[in-house]
């Protein structure tokens, strides 16, 4: 009785585990999935954006985002298409077949997919720390021995409407294969701005020579092409050796490429009395933002206090006028034409007109520099000036005196004015 007992007891062991077996074979639907996980993997790397949407259980909800992802309107480089191209290009996948699960119970399942890509973030990284440009990039990125990177997941999948879906909520995964489009959309390439540089020039100097300057200037002078390029640069000042100025980033486009020192870009340049930069040897460095140099020059500036009197004077004249003779005018004009030296002076001054002897205006105190040190006399000027009926200065002797700020006399001239 034992015996049958024993046997009976095995007989519904065995008939218990061919049903719970025969339930879990029937619940299962890995080849479905597998199927499903193939059709998927196989649009994302084709890039068939409609057939991954079909593919999706909340297609819709990402569907807006996922092609605006694609579409490249957001890209700061012209050359956007072509890299993600070649990156998409190169997607391929592998799915781990061991990983599936599926249960049609549940309505649920997931596999693992790896997607395998050319690196092309560490690909960036490289060529921008080495200065390389857009073209670079594409080479280097196109390289059948490029470095690759992968993305491995666990795709999710539903059962509905008949058919295994992907469940991907936001999109989250998909956009994370598909990194790549944003990423590129956000590279910023250095322009090999070397290649547009055709010389410089040390700007208003007298070959490579500043005399009593308070600005200098070093210019790259670009090629033709390269006078529609956007320079983004910065630069360095040294005086004697010594570092005396950094710039902040500049950008400067067209035929002249600018890099200026002074007190208008630096408030700790170093001036003499008069306003001028200090004597010395200053060196120029123009660096592109790989930090690759574009120009290296020296100039030398060379300031001295100068007195302004008639030793910097080369002479006067009587602007406009016929041999110091004006008609039918309203504004004359005595110059002081200085010596070179006494042109990169600031003049300060004053003078008085007098007509016919008689003091009929003085100035106040006037700054000039230049070619030409201007005292001028006219209605526009001295609001009593005496008109003729035609709003023209009234006929007479016409003296002018002008002093500097010690009285000294710098000029004295007399002009003829005359009515018609």
């Amino acid at each position: 009785m034992k015996a049958v007992k024993k046997l009976t007891a095995s007989v519904l062991c065995a008939a218990m585990l061919a049903s719970l077996g025969g339930c879990a074979f029937f619940d299962s639907d890995d080849e479905a999935v597998l199927e499903a996980a193939d059709a998927y993997a196989s649009a994302v790397v084709k890039g068939k954006v409609k057939k991954i949407l079909d593919l999706m259980i909340n297609g819709e909800e990402v569907e807006d985002d996922l092609e605006y992802y694609l579409s490249g309107t957001n890209a700061d480089n012209d050359k956007y298409y072509e890299i993600v191209d070649i990156i998409a290009d190169s997607l391929s996948y592998e799915i781990d077949e061991d990983s599936v699960f599926s249960s049609r119970k549940n309505e649920e399942a997931s596999v693992n997919i790896t997607y395998t890509m050319i690196d092309y973030q560490s690909i960036y990284e490289q060529i921008s720390e080495d200065g390389g440009s857009v073209s670079d990039y594409i080479d280097a990125i196109s390289d059948r021995n490029a470095a690759t990177t992968e993305v491995s997941q666990t795709i999710d999948f539903v059962y509905a409407y008949d058919m295994w879906l992907v469940d991907d909520t936001n999109g989250r995964k998909i956009f994370s294969v598909y990194g790549f489009y944003d990423a590129v959309a956000h590279m910023d390439f250095i322009e090999p701005l070397l290649d547009y540089v055709d010389g410089i020039v040390w700007y208003y100097s007298d070959d490579g020579v500043y005399y009593n300057y308070s600005q200098i200037e070093l210019d790259i002078m670009t090629t033709t092409d390269g006078m529609e390029v956007p320079f983004e640069f910065t630069y360095e000042y040294y005086r004697d050796g010594e570092l005396i100025f950094t710039s902040d980033i500049c950008t400067d486009v067209g035929y002249y490429i600018e890099a200026y020192y002074g007190p208008d870009y630096d408030d700790n340049a170093e001036l003499n009395e008069d306003g001028y930069l200090v004597s010395g040897e200053y060196r120029c460095v123009m660096y592109d933002l790989a930090g690759n140099v574009l120009a290296d020059s020296t100039c030398t500036v060379s300031s001295e206090h100068i007195e302004i009197n008639e030793d910097i004077i080369d002479r006067i004249e009587w602007y406009f006028s016929w041999d110091d003779v004006y008609t039918n005018v309203d504004q004359i004009e005595l110059d002081i034409i200085p010596t070179d030296p006494g042109q990169s002076v600031t003049w300060e001054f004053t003078y008085e007109y007098y007509r016919d002897g008689e003091l009929i205006f003085t100035s106040d105190v006037c700054t000039d520099q230049g070619y030409w040190i201007e005292a001028y006399y006219g209605p526009d000027y001295d609001p009593n000036a005496e008109l003729n009926r035609y709003g023209n200065l009234v006929a007479g002797e016409y003296r002018c005196v002008m002093y500097n700020l010690d009285g000294e006399v710098l000029a004295d001239s007399t002009c003829t004015v005359r009515e018609d």
